[in-house]
């Protein structure tokens, strides 16, 4: 072999040994720009409302229109987060409960939460999440015959949803939520269907 073909073989040899030990860096590199958090998140949204299998002291209350979600009620929710992965974070609640004014009893009541949340990509802009977590509420309870109560009680709920990513930081957020109320002398099963913004920094 001639000192030129040696003088080849070597510059391929090293190129190789530079491609293979440049790879993992390049990956590890291509890993960081996708996931540069912890990232936090801030929002806001409109929930239609249905209410189900109501009781107030261990009345049953029908609950008309307000078990289907045809009635159009709508009541507001703001929430607030952080992803400490890109598949796990934690959130942060408060929940405006829906106003019921039937049968001679009229309730009204706000909740706040804890959740942890995990999520799944499905795209460039698009995330799959479910999740499940603890929810403290109170309501008051004016009813017939000078009845008159506060209840309140901490629940677990859970829900799933899907987020839209509208532009690099602002994004669209559909969710359906379970909570499932007993405050002993109270309880409710409330489902929400929400459309909502958020802005992550």
């Amino acid at each position: 072999m001639n000192n030129t073909n040696r003088f080849k073989m070597l510059i391929s040899t090293g190129s190789f040994c530079l491609a293979s030990l440049a790879t993992p860096v390049t990956l590890a590199e291509t890993t960081d720009r996708a996931w540069q958090g912890p990232k936090a998140y801030i929002g806001a949204g409109a929930s239609a409302a249905r209410l189900d299998n109501a009781k107030v002291a261990d009345n049953d209350i029908a609950t008309g229109d307000l078990s289907d979600f045809d009635d159009d009620r709508v009541t507001g929710q703001v929430y607030g987060g952080v992803m400490l992965a890109p598949w796990f974070g934690l959130e942060a609640g408060y929940l405006h409960l829906p106003e019921y004014k039937d049968n001679g009893f009229e309730i009204d009541g706000s909740g706040v939460s804890a959740a942890a949340v995990l999520a799944a990509p499905v795209g460039d802009r698009t995330e799959l999440y479910a999740k499940g977590g603890q929810v403290w509420w109170d309501v008051d309870v004016d009813g017939p015959l000078g009845f008159d109560a506060e209840i309140d009680g901490s629940d677990w709920f859970y829900g799933a949803g899907v987020n839209f990513g509208l532009m690099p930081n602002l994004g669209l957020r559909l969710e359906y939520t379970r909570y499932e109320l007993d405050g002993g002398d109270g309880e409710a099963d409330l489902d929400l269907a929400t459309v909502g913004l958020h802005y992550s920094f």
